[in-house]
């Protein structure tokens, strides 16, 4: 068998793994969907024969054992069918029969596929991390969907442009290195290579675990990456949207403490859309899942919240060390607090933030931000918290939503500009 086969046969076991993965994640979900669903009736059904009990006596008990008993069969076989294909689907995907002549590529190398897997990701990676067996790929550089190793002779054919300047571009929430795509247009780090030379890399992460895990890694790939550099590196420049942008403090702050070199080259840091003092909507979920807890009927409602990802709950505060913040507190009304950490001293950190509305004073505006992201939050300050961003160095846009900062025209400029200086265009 010759290396083209080889390599058709493992893109081919990859995708089969990977296909079998998705169908034993979804028909898993669908059994805890059937438990929760039963839950939900067997507590309505109790409470709605405690009140008949009241009008007809001792009578109504043999009609509730019978309708207990039914209920508990009916769930009972539909959890076992489940749980049962989820078996047998994972016990397929370990096996496979590649032809030589089928070149598919595996679902984490297209677009769509890719997307699928960063929201379960985003809702449930840290389980995932634990179960799956191939759909928890650690933290990589992607290049045209595919990953590419740290290693010299990988980067250099991967980058036969190599620059001794880098920028290195994080994702957030439920995302990948597709997002900074949006709109089709050419993204800020193609724009940044041809106007300043720069060399722009295009990560990708298991956004559902803890953000001081994800901080590690990419202090960890950083530092595996600057000597395998087909160049030597001279600057390096983290920019990150919305969680991507909470990696790269963390990343940023684990590599001072732990003394990585490569943060010695480190200049800038951009965050866009970033809940540095935390996200409103993590904290909603937080305290709502203590609320549907109160009552049977929608405790499995909680239980469904519960099982959140310690990304998703990093985002309460915004919080990049193991030491801030909890993976699996329980939940409740005290959402409890966080600690203040800045980028190391000597680094420059952007910080972009945008607010629907026309006028940024609007009151809608100022409540809800971009629509996930208050402009507080992603400016690092507010009346109790202050994690030392200068307010000189951010940019606030108008008119423009959550995503809307992954690529457009105002940002760009703007990191141009903090970057390189103005361009001729627009100098005098």
């Amino acid at each position: 068998m010759n290396i083209r086969t080889l390599e058709t046969v493992g893109a081919k076991t990859q995708r089969t793994q990977e296909l079998g993965e998705l169908a034993e994640i979804a028909i898993r979900e669908l059994a805890s969907a059937a438990g929760g669903v039963r839950a939900v009736h067997s507590a309505i059904a109790r409470r709605t024969f405690a009140a008949v009990r009241l009008g007809v006596g001792p009578a109504v008990l043999p009609t509730q054992l019978m309708h207990d008993a039914i209920a508990a069969g009916t769930y009972a076989s539909i959890t076992a069918a489940c749980t049962g294909a989820a078996k047998a689907v994972g016990a397929f995907s370990g096996g496979d029969e590649a032809t030589e002549d089928d070149h598919r590529p595996s679902p984490s190398h297209t677009v769509f596929g890719a997307q699928t897997i960063a929201v379960l990701h985003g809702l449930i990676g840290d389980d995932m991390e634990r179960s799956s067996r191939v759909l928890a790929y650690p933290m990589s550089i992607r290049v045209d969907g595919r990953p590419v190793v740290p290693k010299y002779r990988a980067l250099a054919t991967a980058f036969p442009d190599a620059g001794a300047y880098l920028v290195v571009f994080l994702h957030g929430l439920v995302e990948t290195e597709s997002a900074w795509r949006l709109g089709g247009r050419p993204t800020y780090g193609q724009r940044l290579d041809s106007e300043a030379g720069t060399t722009s890399i295009f990560l990708r992460y298991n956004t559902g675990r803890r953000i001081a895990t994800n901080g590690a890694d990419l202090s960890d790939l950083l530092e595996q990456l600057v000597p395998a550099w087909p160049v030597r590196v001279h600057r390096i420049t983290l920019v990150g949207h919305s969680m991507g942008g909470l990696v790269s403090r963390s990343a940023a702050h684990h590599a001072a403490e732990n003394g990585r070199r490569w943060v010695e080259l480190l200049t800038d840091v951009f965050t866009l859309g970033t809940p540095h003092l935390g996200a409103p909507l993590a904290r909603g979920v937080h305290v709502a899942t203590a609320a549907l807890a109160i009552a049977p009927e929608t405790r499995p409602f909680a239980n469904l919240l519960a099982r959140r990802s310690a990304g998703v709950r990093d985002l309460i505060h915004g919080s990049i060390t193991e030491d801030e913040g909890h993976a699996s507190y329980a939940d409740g009304f005290d959402v409890g607090a966080a600690a203040d950490i800045s980028v190391p001293e000597g680094v420059r950190h952007h910080h972009a933030s945008a607010v629907i509305t026309g006028n940024p004073r609007h009151p809608i505006g100022i409540f809800v931000g971009d629509g996930l992201v208050r402009t507080d939050s992603a400016g690092g300050r507010n009346k109790l918290r202050d994690i030392g961003l200068r307010p000189d160095d951010g940019l606030a846009i108008n008119s423009a939503h959550h995503f809307t900062l992954l690529n457009d025209e105002r940002v760009y400029e703007w990191m141009r500009r903090a970057l390189v200086g103005p361009s001729s265009e627009s100098s005098p």
